[in-house]
């Protein structure tokens, strides 16, 4: 529960270790008063549960979190429980939730959230006040049962929080964690995160993203490595916009023989991918491949290919790594007469995806998502024209919150440009924007 506007910063809040002398920590109390933490408050000192502590007579370890959530501008108290049979190390670190992108280096001094102890007291914890990103509560607590007590201050954006206490006993034999969920509101919504993935000439593959990097977005010094070995392919796509979770498209590539392997992401909370899965051999007949997003409504994701005749064919998606494309479908004729396909957004705000399309003349087309399998793009309708300023462009996902995913387009020189979903079919991208320099030295960005 927040604590009121007036409270006096519970000053009478006593910490007694393990089986120590509670009249004793009472005396020491009527001594000294605790004092307010500064700006960005206060932790409340660690005390005792109910009565007194007492030491625990072996057995496993437990630890309790009460973690309530907070308003801007607000302050709260969190409460970690801890049943030590023996004694040990308690640490509370901070993390954003699943369902947000992790705190990264530009969030350093504008999270807005504090975590601090009192002034004026000796504790057996240290603090990590504003390094709550990399920091923690720690405290070296003897056996015995004790409640600890901390304030959180938020005054940024609307975060969604868990805390994540663990206490590591001496011997190893009574370790015990718990984490708690808690939310900050009435801030500035807090968009998700989203990779792109770049090959540079040596065949590595790294993930940069629009919030990594210390001085800027889509850094090239803050990749991070996928692999080495991708060198040996002459077509990569994915099938989807893929988050900075590890969530979205999994990933086509084409050797030089012709077989197309299938790199589906790993699922371990950030963006990696499994070992490969052959397809098939024969995709060296296509000029083009692309990942379709989910074209056919079913959920799964897609993939579109464009061969030498300019016929296209639709492979849907199985949702079976073991075989994840159906055998092909004509999706439609004379797609020649295009140099780029662009698929996995849905631009137009209906839940649908739809495929961009670029012509040798720069115009640049929309086909709106069906959701039918058998008849999955509408007819084309101009959006653009002049696009053949650039060399790649790149389906991104949503990092402005509006619910509209944005495109990302690399012209020769190696800027990286961003034009932002507007969810209106007629004029889906709102003027560009640079977001990068130096990206002429990737022979593959997707």
């Amino acid at each position: 529960m927040p604590l009121p506007a007036d409270t006096v910063d519970a000053a009478e809040i006593v910490h007694v270790f393990g089986s120590g002398d509670v009249v004793r920590g009472i005396l020491h109390w009527g001594r000294r008063r605790l004092g307010v933490a500064g700006a960005v408050g206060a932790l409340l000192a660690t005390g005792v549960a109910g009565a007194g502590a007492h030491a625990a007579e072996g057995g496993a370890g437990t630890v309790a979190l009460t973690t309530p959530g907070l308003a801007v501008g607000g302050q709260v108290v969190h409460t970690v429980t801890v049943e030590a049979p023996e004694s040990g190390v308690l640490t509370v670190g901070f993390a954003t939730a699943d369902d947000q992108r992790p705190w990264g280096q530009q969030d350093e001094w504008t999270h807005g959230v504090t975590i601090s102890g009192p002034d004026g007291v000796a504790q057996p914890c240290t603090y990590p006040s504003y390094e709550v990103l990399t920091g923690q509560v720690r405290c070296e607590l003897p056996a015995g049962t004790h409640t600890l007590t901390y304030r959180v201050r938020a005054t940024g954006p609307s975060w969604h929080l868990v805390a994540d206490a663990r206490f590591a006993s001496a011997s190893g034999t009574a370790d015990a964690s718990a984490t708690g969920r808690f939310d900050v509101t009435g801030g500035a919504v807090v968009p998700m995160d989203w990779d792109v993935l770049a090959r540079d000439g040596s065949g590595a593959v790294r993930a940069y993203s629009h919030y990594s990097g210390e001085w800027g977005r889509f850094d090239i010094e803050w990749g991070r490595p996928l692999g080495v070995d991708w060198g040996r392919y002459d077509r990569l796509a994915k099938l989807a916009p893929i988050d900075v979770r590890g969530r979205g498209g999994d990933v086509v590539a084409r050797d030089a023989s012709g077989v197309l392997w299938y790199h589906r992401l790993a699922g371990t909370g950030r963006t990696a991918f499994e070992t490969p899965v052959r397809v098939g051999s024969g995709w060296g007949a296509y000029r083009s491949i692309r990942g379709a997003g989910d074209v056919t409504g079913d959920g799964r994701h897609d993939l579109l290919a464009v061969d030498g005749s300019g016929v296209l064919w639709l492979y849907r998606g199985t949702g079976d790594p073991a075989r994840p494309f159906e055998a092909r479908r004509q999706a439609g004729t004379g797609w020649g007469v295009y140099t780029s396909l662009t698929g996995g957004l849905d631009v137009t705000g209906d839940r649908r995806a739809d495929l961009i399309a670029r012509d040798s003349a720069g115009a640049l087309w929309l086909y709106r998502g069906t959701g039918d399998g058998d008849a999955p793009l509408r007819s084309r309708a101009r959006i653009g024209t002049g696009w053949n300023v650039y060399d790649t462009l790149v389906p991104y996902g949503d990092v402005t919150a509006d619910g509209n995913p944005e495109l990302l387009a690399r012209d020769p020189s190696g800027v990286l440009w961003m034009y932002r979903g507007t969810g209106d079919a007629s004029v889906p991208f709102e003027a560009r924007v640079q977001v990068a320099r130096y990206w002429d030295g990737f022979d593959a960005v997707l």
